[in-house]
């Protein structure tokens, strides 16, 4: 933790992975969405494919 000037303490960044919500998806229901977007990903048409954007895993 930081200090502002006046010597009180200062809040420190938000979180990356909940933004700030205090939110977070479990660890199984992440590997089940990993699992989904791989076999989505495997078996979509080429176009789908590249249409579709990266989203950080986080989000």
């Amino acid at each position: 933790m930081k200090t502002d000037r006046k010597g009180r303490p200062k809040r420190g960044k938000h979180c990356r992975r909940c933004d700030g919500h205090g939110k977070r998806i479990r660890i199984g229901r992440r590997l089940f969405n990993a699992a989904r977007r791989t076999w989505h990903d495997a078996t979509a048409e080429p176009a789908a494919r590249a249409a579709r954007k990266d989203t950080p895993p986080w989000r």
